[in-house]
């Protein structure tokens, strides 16, 4: 079965996930794709969360490759973020009136302080380069985690930089405040209050929980915004009455709103690398980007199973459903010189520039494997049937 929406009058939809500055994979992967014949037409449904939203919306508007790329490659020459000084100054005045108010009690305090230490400090015996270090952490996070408390409830501001002279950046892009999509599009958020998903979608769905889907005329900057703020490194946008983060938070791959615009065949692509069973973990850098990519995997896979499931009960008769073909997603090979913990929030020109190559090579893997069509009954290459 082709993949071409002018074939089959199938409607295609993009699904982009978020991942920060890996976001220029995404490109490469939908140049690669709209070389292809059966996937020329581009997507006539796109969802994204984050960096996703961002691509989806420049997508929905006509933006070519060539031109999704420069704008990645402007977040590179000039970042439109400025650190917070209030964070800064808070920061130090919190943690200088912590450390007058320890010096005030430790005469009353130094006996007990003393012995918490001795008994800490036989873990750590004989002592070795990087012990001292490791006993005062353990010190502060096993007997005085009140004084990291007090520093942080110091701290008057819930976020890193400030994001003003992207949304400034993002008006001169779309010519306005509003995403002049041309095709039915989907961003998602959530809500820092609620803790619940906010999805904007320019397009009718069915009865859907109202709490979670805005039908909105168009999509807005302040919407991507939203969707794009990374929780504690970037301010929170406020639009109505919701208060919202990164929608990476609950949501990094939304696959419900491609299905509630109306795909019939779904394209998804994640920034996070294919699984090695057999990797050791040897370092932290790589603990935590394998940290993170559990956690963004975690998301896909949720919605991969209702999706599919949902396909199931399709066949049940007197069904509400409808079957969705579900493509493998695409996603990087690993590359120890180009996926790093720190690659998230990497935005030098020469990492997205081989970002984007990356992406190139993983959609051409992808393509040449038949497109491979997800199954219910598992992943594994016996049970993959291409379309």
């Amino acid at each position: 079965m082709t993949a071409s929406s002018s074939r089959t009058g199938e409607k295609l939809g993009l699904v982009l996930s978020g991942g920060g500055a890996r976001g220029p994979f995404q490109v490469g992967v939908y140049e690669r794709l709209l070389r292809d014949e059966r996937f020329a037409d581009g997507p006539a449904v796109l969802s994204g969360t984050s960096a996703g939203a961002l691509n989806a919306a420049m997508i929905a508007s006509g933006f070519s490759p060539v031109e999704i790329m420069e704008f990645w490659f402007g977040l590179a020459d000039d970042p439109p973020v400025v650190a917070s000084a209030k964070l800064f100054e808070s920061g130090a005045v919190s943690i200088v009136k912590t450390l007058v108010e320890e010096l005030v009690r430790l005469p009353m305090s130094l006996p007990e302080d003393i012995a918490r230490l001795r008994e800490r400090a036989r873990h750590y015996w004989p002592p070795r380069l990087g012990s001292g270090m490791a006993l005062l952490m353990d010190y502060m996070l096993t007997s005085r985690f009140d004084v990291i408390s007090r520093i942080l409830d110091g701290i008057h501001e819930p976020y890193l930089a400030d994001t003003s002279r992207l949304r400034e950046r993002l008006i001169e892009l779309f010519g306005g405040t509003r995403v002049p999509a041309k095709t039915r599009l989907a961003i998602n958020a959530v809500d820092l209050n609620t803790r619940r998903v906010v999805r904007y979608v320019t397009g009718p769905v069915p009865a859907v929980p109202a709490s979670e889907y805005v039908v909105v005329p168009s999509i807005t900057v302040d919407m991507l915004m939203a969707s794009a703020s990374i929780p504690l490194v970037f301010n929170p946008i406020t639009i109505g009455s919701h208060l919202l983060w990164d929608g990476g938070l609950l949501v990094n791959t939304p696959l419900a709103p491609a299905v509630a615009l109306g795909a019939d065949q779904i394209v998804t692509v994640l920034v996070t690398e294919r699984e090695d069973p057999n990797e050791q973990l040897t370092h932290m850098g790589r603990a935590i980007e394998r940290s993170l990519d559990a956690f963004l995997e975690n998301a896909y896979n949720v919605d991969r199973m209702l999706l599919l499931d949902r396909n199931r009960l399709a066949h049940v008769e007197g069904s509400p459903y409808r079957e969705v073909r579900l493509y493998d997603a695409i996603r990087p090979t690993y590359d120890r010189n180009l996926f790093s913990a720190g690659s998230y929030l990497n935005f030098q020109r020469g990492l997205m520039r081989d970002m984007y190559r990356a992406g190139l090579r993983a959609a051409s893997d992808w393509l040449a494997q038949g497109p491979p069509v997800d199954r219910l009954e598992g992943r594994s290459d016996a049970n993959r049937r291409s379309a």
